[in-house]
């Protein structure tokens, strides 16, 4: 193996053949097992492939084998935040940044990242030099929008979702965010109708206005409908913020079991999420679903990480109650 064969597997990224691209990686890697540059696209496939927790695996390798660059890090903060690992995406998103990543991408994410950890005036730094670094994209101008959201300020967001949405009328995210900064100024009885009759016409397939359908039926106390809307808003397996969400719209609607199975798939991707576990655990003994928590547990403890100790402690008080 040698160059040939590297540049033929970039070549098959490149086209997005990604599940060739993978074999053809994995292929020159047999013969050097720590060329970082080829390790370091393993993990871009992977991540593109939708599985951050193999990309993870790959950047961990490859920056052991050639240290941390920008490309690594700003790959670290995407599969982090896929994850719901906020606060670790945000760490690697300045990396890539410090590391000479200019793009607004990165700032962008730190600044969703922010609000995820509810750093508001944090979050509005990092958007505002996202904006200011690439004034002419929507991504600075959306976490603006999102900034301006939490804090409460309705016409501000509305003002900077509409600049995203100008300046790219094709972006689904910054056309629901604006949709939403309008529904807010209606009165709430009138917004769900709304927005329903939006997803039939000119919103039909935005999956994040499915999301923002979800989250209105939350707040009217219709957690079957919230579920429903969850679900139409995944737009991919790997999606596990969405998916978690609809199982935790299924738990407060009451549908146990069907809640049970989904969260337990979502925490085996995702086994690192602490508030996902505690839920998991609370509602399989609420079900007294022991012996399904139990296996599950032990399914967790080979890739649960740093929080194996916790999986521990559920064993332990399941082989107590016994």
């Amino acid at each position: 193996m040698g160059l040939h064969e590297l540049e033929h597997a970039l070549e098959l990224k490149r086209r997005g053949r990604l599940d060739e691209a993978v074999i053809a990686l994995e292929a020159v890697l047999v013969d050097e097992p720590r060329n970082a540059f080829a390790l370091a696209h393993l993990a871009h496939c992977q991540l593109r492939r939708r599985r951050p927790a193999d990309a993870l695996a790959e950047l961990e390798k490859a920056e052991t084998a050639g240290g941390v660059t920008a490309f690594t890090a700003h790959l670290r903060g995407d599969a982090f935040y896929r994850l719901n690992r906020h606060r670790d995406a945000g760490r690697a998103y300045e990396e890539a940044d410090a590391l000479g990543d200019r793009s607004a991408w990165n700032l962008a994410q730190l600044a969703r990242c922010r609000l995820r950890d509810n750093d508001v005036d944090g979050a509005r730094d990092a958007a505002s030099r996202a904006v200011e670094r690439e004034p002419g994209a929507a991504t600075g101008w959306v976490a603006l929008g999102d900034v301006a959201a939490r804090a409460g300020d309705g016409a501000q967001a509305e003002a900077h979702f509409q600049r995203a949405h100008e300046l790219a009328p094709d972006d689904q995210y910054a056309y629901a965010r604006l949709v939403e900064a309008r529904l807010l100024q209606l009165p709430p009885d009138d917004r769900g109708r709304e927005l329903e009759v939006l997803l039939r016409s000119s919103g039909r397939g935005n999956r994040f206005l499915d999301a923002a359908l979800a989250r209105l039926r939350r707040e009217q106390g219709d957690e079957d409908g919230a579920a429903a809307a969850w679900r139409r808003s995944r737009g991919s397996r790997d999606d596990l913020f969405a998916r978690a969400q609809e199982g935790y719209a299924l738990r407060r609607a009451g549908r146990f079991q069907e809640a049970a199975v989904l969260l337990r798939d979502v925490l085996m991707e995702d086994p690192g999420d602490v508030i996902l576990f505690k839920t998991y655990v609370s509602l399989q003994r609420q079900l007294g679903a022991l012996d399904e928590l139990q296996q599950t547990l032990h399914a967790l403890l080979p890739i649960a990480g740093p929080r194996r100790g916790a999986v521990y402690g559920e064993l332990r008080k399941l082989q107590r109650s016994e």
